[in-house]
């Protein structure tokens, strides 16, 4: 379960953050908190760990810049994606200065939204099982991509669409391992027959492996989890 922080004083502008979430991640893997303000936000954050934090700046009672700079005085060290009108410089140092994961300036698509957590959504799949990375790991994880699709050939095999392709990826991206085509199809609100296509792309491309694992009652499964 992936536990999620939402910092944003304009209820609409949060409520349209939760919507976008809840398009990308199922809400079956989502432990969601919205809270309006830097104050309450670091009050939670001391009580229990956060995945992911949605971060606005400009906030009464403590600012966004305000909010990450005491969580490194406390240690307190969520990955954060900013969604803010702030484009300042100062803004935009404290925000680099922590690590942020993105910085989102408002208005925003979903589209860009979507890259933002696609790139938590890596960094979470990929240090949630393993043990140890290897540099090929290590170069997808550091090193700056302009979109989720560059990981894919410019020319799909024929039936293949790169919008599905990044649809499906995305979406089995926080599904616990191993999953189905069941589990993958229901994630990526698409057909078994259209995602196990995807997913066989996945394979061949190295980025996904499969088993059969045997029930016992039925046929055997087949069942698939990320290369790490």
């Amino acid at each position: 379960m992936m536990n999620v922080l939402i910092v944003e004083d304009d209820p609409m502008v949060s409520a349209i953050n939760q919507q976008y979430l809840k398009k990308i991640i199922p809400s079956t893997q989502l432990s969601l908190t919205k809270i309006d303000n830097g104050m309450d936000a670091l009050s939670i954050l001391k009580q229990r760990p956060m995945d992911l934090m949605l971060l606005d700046v400009y906030m009464p009672k403590l600012s966004g810049s305000e909010v990450l700079t005491e969580l490194m005085r406390l240690e307190i060290h969520p990955q954060v994606i900013m969604l803010t009108a702030a484009n300042d410089t100062e803004h935009v140092k404290a925000a680099i200065d922590y690590g942020v994961l993105d910085y989102l300036i408002k208005p925003f698509t979903f589209d860009r939204f979507k890259q933002a957590v696609a790139k938590f959504l890596q960094i979470y799949q990929s240090l949630k099982n393993a043990g140890s990375l290897a540099q090929k790991d290590l170069d997808q994880l550091f090193t700056p991509t302009t979109s989720q699709s560059s990981q894919f050939p410019q020319a799909l095999p024929k039936g293949l669409s790169r919008l599905s392709l990044e649809r499906v990826t995305t979406a089995i991206q926080p599904l616990q391992a191993p999953f189905s085509v069941q589990d993958a199809a229901q994630a990526a609100k698409l057909s078994r027959i259209s995602t196990k296509k995807y997913l066989d792309y996945l394979i061949e491309t190295h980025q996904l492996s499969s088993s059969i694992k045997y029930l016992a009652v039925g046929r055997p499964l087949t069942v698939y989890e990320f290369i790490n």
